[in-house]
């Protein structure tokens, strides 16, 4: 038994390293969190983990209703895009973990009291995502310690655009990278974080929209092997 579960370990790692070979656009449908009613992506070990990630215009235009009480803040909540847990392969992406996240940029929306009341007309934003490093440190929660869990990238993301997207682990420390699809660095941002000794080891992250509401329309996003 204890032969077997090694080579199931050392399988699903294989599977985490080689799982994306070819561009594969993933869908959250609308009412959903996640893209599949099993949410497990795989295992990693390696200290430096790379994808490449194309957003899809859905990713720019999701729009809650007006009747949704919560739409200013469930626009403004940040999606899960892509990352991986540290210090161990059973460790929560609520304990430790680095992310990728996503947003639509809000300044084409109205609000009103809470609610989104609807879009500005020809916002030259209208195609733009917004993105930013987002870690959970020791149950630490990023959206509650912005500016040192959660920091948002000055570049703003094309839709329909290939970029990729570049974790380096370290024992106290996390790098985030962000490339133009020619592999020219745009810009990096950087996470300190406490020191554990399996740093490198963790569950892969994937898409994931929202935590305050699910998503309102199918959002998509699609990754390729970088």
């Amino acid at each position: 038994m204890g032969m077997l579960f090694v080579l199931i370990i050392i399988a699903t790692i294989f599977i985490a390293k080689n799982a994306v070979n070819s561009a594969e656009c993933r869908t959250v449908k609308q009412g959903a969190h996640y893209t599949s009613l099993i949410p497990f992506h795989g295992l990693k070990s390696n200290e430096i983990i790379s994808t490449r990630v194309q957003f899809t215009n859905s990713s720019a235009h999701y729009l809650f209703p007006s009747t949704e009480p919560k739409g200013h803040l469930c626009t403004t909540s940040w999606n899960k895009l892509w990352g991986a847990c540290r210090c161990g392969y059973l460790t929560s992406n609520h304990k430790d973990s680095d992310r990728f996240v996503f947003r639509r940029v809000g300044s084409c929306l109205r609000y009103d009291s809470g609610y989104v009341t609807g879009e500005n007309d020809n916002c030259p934003d209208s195609n733009l995502i917004e993105i930013a490093a987002y870690a959970y440190d020791n149950g630490l929660k990023p959206f509650e310690n912005q500016g040192t869990l959660l920091k948002e990238f000055s570049t703003r993301l094309q839709v329909d655009v290939w970029y990729k997207v570049t974790l380096i682990f370290e024992e106290t420390k996390t790098t985030y990278q962000l490339f133009d699809n020619n592999d020219q660095l745009l810009e990096t941002q950087e996470i300190t974080h406490r020191q554990c000794k399996d740093f490198k080891l963790g569950m892969m992250q994937d898409l994931y929209f929202g935590g305050q509401c699910p998503a309102p329309q199918a959002v998509s996003v699609c990754y390729d092997r970088a």
